[in-house]
């Protein structure tokens, strides 16, 4: 199943679902599913460079602006517990007979506020590594020397 929110897709699968032999006369009953999601978002990442031509004069560059297609991803996995009490014979529908959208539709009913939660987590991971690609400044971190001691240090070279 996919899901698209503010440009990143969303791709749910159930890679394990658990059984329970029988519950209430009602064979191989999932009882737990584990849900895959991949999210990822594609963009075009236009930035400058300098091209050099060794066959021509390896000195000189060319500036030239170079537009990339980016892909970011982000994986998680989690576990949904779903109830196994109460079924309906006459609604069950035997382990054989299940489609994986069914299972992710009663997984997202029995944990909607976790499927929420993770969601936006994968989601602000995406969107901030994208953002580390078209606005790296913002992430650039150093520990400089400090200004007064750069002058302390260029003020004791001259007097060499």
């Amino acid at each position: 199943m996919i899901v698209t929110s503010n440009s990143v897709q969303h791709e749910y699968t159930i890679p394990n679902l658990h059984i329970i032999g029988e519950v209430d006369g009602l064979e191989n009953v999932a009882y737990k599913a584990q849900i895959y999601l991949h999210s990822s978002t594609t963009f075009d990442h236009t930035y400058e460079t300098t091209i050099y031509d060794m066959d021509v004069d390896p000195r000189v560059g060319i500036a030239t602006t170079v537009t990339e297609s980016k892909t970011i991803t982000e994986f998680t996995y989690y576990d949904v517990d779903l109830s196994t009490e109460g079924l309906d014979p006459d609604a069950f529908t035997a382990f054989d007979d299940l489609e994986e959208d069914d299972v992710l539709g009663w997984c997202f009913t029995a944990a909607s506020e976790l499927k929420t939660k993770v969601q936006n987590e994968q989601e602000a991971k995406v969107l901030e590594a994208k953002d580390k690609v078209l606005n790296p400044r913002k992430y650039y971190k150093d520990t400089p020397v400090t200004p007064w001691r750069r002058r302390a240090d260029e003020e004791a070279a001259a007097r060499l």
